[in-house]
């Protein structure tokens, strides 16, 4: 997938698609994790089951993320995406007795996206395709840490929202991202800027 990544950047830098305008565009992303009580009590289970007496699990199920890229005009309404997203960290605390632990559990991430989207002329708009992700994990006990991967793959994602009208500006949206069977969320906060495909001329 990364190497498709690339491949798809190199051909749209290599074209300039229509007259339309590319962008470039970022922001920060309020995550939400998606994590039930019952994903908890599964930690606790499993805990219970390797020797302690009890466990009880915890977290804000929130973590504070960003993306990057770049955008290439089709039309006026219609853009490829490429970019990349850090998904933040998930943070679970875990108290033990018997004996008493407090273990910490970090779950972190990042991605590569390919996506079209269209925007309206009022500046609704929605935006679809696939991301490449990787995600790792990080245990800290009283004992030490230990971190490892977790997994990755590709999946869709989706976002709907809202930009300043034209290419360059504010923009808020929702995202959804799919993580095999699982998913989660972010409000997004970012800003774009257009800019130019310098054509070279031998």
């Amino acid at each position: 997938m990364k190497k498709l990544f690339v491949l798809i950047i190199s051909i749209l830098f290599s074209f300039n698609i229509a007259n339309a305008e590319n962008y470039i565009f970022g922001g920060a992303k309020l995550f939400n994790y998606g994590v039930e009580k019952s994903d908890l009590q599964n930690v606790n289970t499993s805990l219970v089951n390797l020797g302690f007496s009890s466990s009880s699990s915890s977290t804000d199920n929130t973590g504070i993320g960003f993306d990057l890229g770049a955008g290439f005009g089709i039309t006026d309404n219609l853009s490829a995406e490429v970019g990349y997203v850090n998904y933040g960290t998930l943070e679970i605390n875990t108290k033990t007795t018997g004996p008493v632990e407090n273990i910490k559990t970090e779950i972190t991430g990042s991605g590569l996206t390919f996506a079209g989207k269209y925007t309206d002329d009022s500046g609704l708009f929605v935006r679809g395709g696939m991301h490449s992700w990787d995600l790792s994990g990080k245990v800290t006990t009283s004992l030490g840490s230990s971190s490892e991967a977790l997994g990755e793959g590709t999946d869709p994602f989706f976002s709907v929202g809202y930009t300043t009208p034209g290419s360059q500006g504010w923009n808020i949206g929702y995202d959804h991202y799919v993580i095999d069977d699982g998913d989660i969320g972010s409000i997004t906060l970012g800003y774009s800027s257009t800019f130019e495909i310098i054509k070279w001329k031998g």
